[in-house]
């Protein structure tokens, strides 16, 4: 499988999680997450995907510093419903990693280890997406905006023949190339375009 090369430049995200320990999932029950599985998540690569990761990476970063942020125990809130937006794609993300899921979510052991009814929407906050620590109740608020980081000038006209099916092979080629080149700018980025708001 063949994918940008700066996927793999991306710091990956390590939590600990306890299901995944007793189950035997994982060895210690340490899980890592990489950009590229964020991707495989949501079948592709944008600015969209990216913040999801850079979010989830700098909450869970404000939340525990130097300890490992323990997976199944952070509550996920978000400012938009499901369907508004981007809102479900940044979701998807951040659920994969926290653990967090709506009531359909795993139900638990003999009341240990539930991980279903910790992602909300619609939810009053400045903030895009909240991360409150369940053993805390601490949490931190999440502002995303990439406009700081400019697209090739050359990418809104490709994109219009690309829509259009009127693209050739060497200009869908160079969309791509294009796209995922401010991709890699906004993850390069993350104190740029992620702000964190703690509660």
């Amino acid at each position: 499988m063949q994918y940008p090369h700066f996927f793999d430049t991306i710091e990956p995200m390590k939590l600990y999680d306890p299901l995944a320990k007793v189950l035997g999932a994982f060895e210690e029950g340490i899980v890592r997450f990489s950009y590229l599985d964020a991707v495989k998540l949501a079948g592709h690569s944008c600015p969209t995907v990216a913040g999801a990761y850079l979010m989830a990476q700098q909450g869970l970063q404000a939340l525990y510093g130097d300890a490992l942020p323990q997976r199944g125990d952070v509550e996920v809130s978000f400012c938009e419903k499901k369907e508004e937006g981007v809102t479900g794609v940044i979701a998807n993300v951040i659920s994969m990693i926290t653990g967090a899921s709506d009531e359909g979510g795993f139900k638990g052991l003999n009341q240990k280890f539930a991980r279903r009814s910790l992602l909300h929407f619609g939810v009053a906050m400045e903030g895009i997406v909240r991360l409150t620590r369940l053993d805390t109740a601490q949490s931190v608020e999440l502002f995303y905006d990439p406009s700081s980081v400019a697209a090739s000038p050359l990418l809104q006209p490709l994109i219009q023949k690309v829509l259009q099916n009127a693209a050739n092979a060497e200009e869908i080629q160079e969309f791509g190339m294009l796209w995922q080149e401010r991709v890699a700018k906004i993850l390069q980025r993350p104190k740029e375009v992620v702000r964190v708001k703690r509660g």
